[in-house]
């Protein structure tokens, strides 16, 4: 008789364990899932800040100069705490104070951007892996954004010669036929074509930095607002 309840209380003591250790581990999986998944949200908030920023960069102008500080102070809070080595993701967040106190530096920008964008990449295949499909496309639709992005922050650069330096023409020829593949829309080829015609290929710059600006950033912010998962 003890035998049997002795056996009993110890197979409802595996049985208590089992649970307990499966309740733990699916809490565990709900735990990093959300952390994974606000992580990526702030990844994607970063991008476009960092975008902007970047952008703005080699602008001078009172107007320009209040908006980049502004948006600086938006990244020192977006970068603070950043989860990145608890989730075996790249600590960029050390790269951000050099890249505040020189935000002119393009190249500097689109070194952290690609570090990001490979985040993003890795957070999407972790989540779809999870939770399907919602997601996918996301990291490849992220970095035609960025490409639109780039070309937004050269041609403003462009824009304060009098005509487009020859190391910028390449770079932005570079841009305007990749992005000029067949499915961008016609509003995008038009918007290269003129950007070609008044500001890459033109004897003397017809377009302002101002004027690439509001040129450029309805197509990119129309492209944010459709992104997968958002």
């Amino acid at each position: 008789m003890e035998l049997s309840i002795a056996l009993a209380l110890a197979l409802a003591l595996v049985l208590i364990g089992q649970w307990l250790s499966r309740r733990a581990a699916r809490h565990h999986r709900q735990h990093l899932h959300q952390l994974q998944s606000t992580t990526l949200q702030r990844s994607l908030e970063l991008l476009q800040t960092l975008q902007q920023h970047r952008g703005l960069g080699a602008q001078q102008d009172i107007a320009s100069t209040s908006q980049r500080n502004a948006l600086a102070r938006r990244l020192d809070r977006l970068w603070l705490n950043w989860p990145g080595p608890s989730l075996q993701l790249a600590p960029l967040q050390q790269d951000w104070p050099q890249l505040r106190r020189k935000p002119a530096d393009f190249a500097a920008h689109c070194r952290v951007i690609e570090a990001l964008l490979g985040v993003i990449e890795q957070l999407e295949e972790r989540l779809c892996l999870e939770a399907g499909p919602p997601l996918r496309g996301l990291g490849q639709a992220c970095r035609v954004l960025e490409d639109l992005a780039r070309l937004r922050g050269l041609a403003m650069r462009a824009a304060n010669y009098q005509r487009c330096p020859s190391g910028l023409q390449v770079q932005l020829r570079h841009l305007c036929q990749r992005l000029a593949e067949p499915g961008h829309g016609e509003p995008l080829h038009g918007l290269l074509r003129r950007l070609e015609q008044e500001l890459i290929e033109a004897p003397q710059a017809r377009l302002s930095p101002s004027d690439c600006f509001a040129l450029l950033t309805p197509l990119i912010d129309a492209g944010w607002r459709g992104l997968p998962g958002r």
